[in-house]
């Protein structure tokens, strides 16, 4: 796949390739197969709960948000350690935002249950580290700015190459490390966006990989203090992310005040609150867009607890 950047989107493009015509008959045994054996369900992450908001599909532009605090970036360590234990899969890491050895530990943490620094209790012991990081070695390749953030064109000719060596789930954490500045004003902005989601998504397709990236909300306007739940039409650049993805999920940490009102309204037990230790949060895991929601999740919410020691949702 020839990847263009912003600038020759601007240019008139006289020699694009025309699109290839697809008959049925082209595709009928596929069809007959499908009908035999059924169309195939999006994988499970591992996390039961989830099933029945959201699955994995191959090929698919996954967008996870949420405001600070609200747990995206561990969901997606603990997400993509168990796609690599359960699915055998190669994730390329791009989170320029997070030290690569503090992400590493965080990745251990999440495959073992256990924490990895010895100022903490619950610690691993040090042939439990050997075997963490011996699975994290195997399973995941990160990326590190040089000097400047790349381009999509370049960030995507690394994933193109890395896909050849078997890495198969590409996270960008956070995507706005990704889109350039010099993109100029806001409609060109937006159309860089467009173009850059629209290159994520043919990479994705065109090597059965999974594509995730992490995209912040504007900043919110709290409401007597309290900064309100983001939405699928909250995050910075506009419509755009919910145009071009596939599948959307937008997180949530909930307060006790929160909390209150949901056992008040029945969303959740009160037994659940009982024995609440120190290092469990409660979080929103909210689907607010999926394609053929039939096969890969409905859109819903569903509440999961997080264990800061462990750095596994449950």
């Amino acid at each position: 796949m020839k990847i263009k950047d912003f600038d020759d989107i601007l240019l008139k493009d006289d020699n694009a390739n025309d699109c290839k015509e697809i008959y049925v008959n082209d595709i009928k045994e596929n069809l007959f197969d499908f009908y035999n054996e059924g169309y195939p369900l999006g994988e499970t992450s591992h996390i039961k709960k989830l099933d029945e908001n959201f699955r994995w599909r191959k090929g698919f532009v996954y967008c996870f948000s949420g405001y600070p605090q609200s747990g995206k970036s561990e969901i997606l360590n603990y997400l993509m350690v168990l796609r690599a234990q359960h699915y055998g899969d190669k994730v390329v890491m791009y989170s320029p935002e997070t030290n690569t050895s503090e992400l590493v530990l965080n990745l251990c943490r999440s495959y073992l249950g256990k924490n990895v620094n010895p100022n903490f209790e619950n610690i691993c012991t040090k042939e439990e580290m050997e075997m963490a990081l011996s699975f994290v070695n195997d399973h995941f390749v990160f990326l590190e700015n040089q000097d400047e953030m790349p381009s999509i064109k370049t960030l995507v000719k690394t994933f193109q190459r890395l896909s050849k060596k078997g890495y198969n789930n590409f996270l960008i954490d956070p995507l706005n490390w990704v889109v350039e500045s010099n993109a100029g004003d806001s409609n060109n902005l937006y159309q860089y966006l467009k173009l850059t989601l629209t290159i994520l998504k043919q990479f994705a397709k065109s090597s059965e990989s999974i594509m995730v990236y992490v995209e912040h909300p504007k900043t919110p306007h709290a409401i007597k203090g309290k900064i309100p739940k983001a939405t699928a039409f909250s995050l910075a650049g506009g419509t755009m992310h919910f145009n071009k993805v596939d599948g959307m999920v937008v997180m949530h940490r909930l307060t006790d005040d929160d909390l209150e009102e949901k056992v008040k309204s029945g969303e959740i037990l009160a037994r659940m609150l009982e024995n609440k230790e120190k290092h469990i949060r409660f979080v929103e895991f909210e689907t607010v867009k999926m394609k053929s929601q039939r096969l890969n999740g409905i859109l819903g919410c569903c509440i999961i607890e997080y264990d800061i020691i462990t750095g596994r949702y449950n």
